[in-house]
């Protein structure tokens, strides 16, 4: 063999030793990705139990001739989850206004469902309405002012209206007659 042979043929044994080399490294090498993730959030749709009293919260109002003003009591259950609102009337006319507040401090959105009353005491529930065995005392329930609650800070209120009937064609009423209800406000993540 001449010496130029030789030459090209262990040139060429180079050249395919770096290539096989370098294929063995590209194919033998392994991305290897690792993390962790944690994901940590709250659930805490609720009513506002701090607040029970004042005319931010309970508005009486005296209806004609009325000598006696209405009176109202919130009081709350289920860790905030229920509301019940319990209303004195006396005549015609009377009536209390409960604004109830709603919260999300938890750190997911919320959308809030229809308000629904339950557990009533002297009344029968029709939809959102109840009415007192009497007839007299009228609770009616409104939807949440906003169907909607950003995560920690949302908050929105609904209203619930307790009233004294007047009923026409000469029907009598009790001097004093209480009912109460308990309102309920259901939220899914938003």
């Amino acid at each position: 063999m001449n010496k130029k042979n030789k030459s090209a043929l262990i040139g060429g044994l180079l050249a395919i030793i770096v290539l096989m080399a370098v294929g063995y490294s590209a194919f033998s090498t392994t991305l290897t990705i690792g993390s962790s993730a944690n994901v940590s959030s709250t659930w805490n749709v609720a009513f506002d139990t701090t607040k029970t009293s004042g005319t931010s919260v309970i508005t009486p109002t005296t209806g004609a001739g009325g000598s006696t003003a209405p009176t109202g009591t919130v009081s709350y259950g289920n860790n905030g989850q229920s509301a019940t609102v319990t209303a004195a009337l006396h005549q015609p006319g009377d009536k209390v206004v409960f604004t109830l507040t709603i919260k999300n401090t938890g750190t997911i959105n919320a959308t809030l469902g229809d308000a629904t009353l339950s557990n009533a005491s002297g009344c029968t529930i029709s939809s959102k309405t109840c009415t007192s065995a009497n007839g007299n005392i009228k609770f009616t329930a409104e939807n949440p002012a906003a169907t909607s609650l950003a995560a920690s800070t949302g908050t929105t209120t609904i209203k619930v209206t307790a009233e004294f009937v007047n009923k026409s064609g000469g029907n009598t009423y009790n001097a004093t007659e209480s009912a109460s209800v308990t309102v309920n406000v259901t939220a899914t993540q938003a």
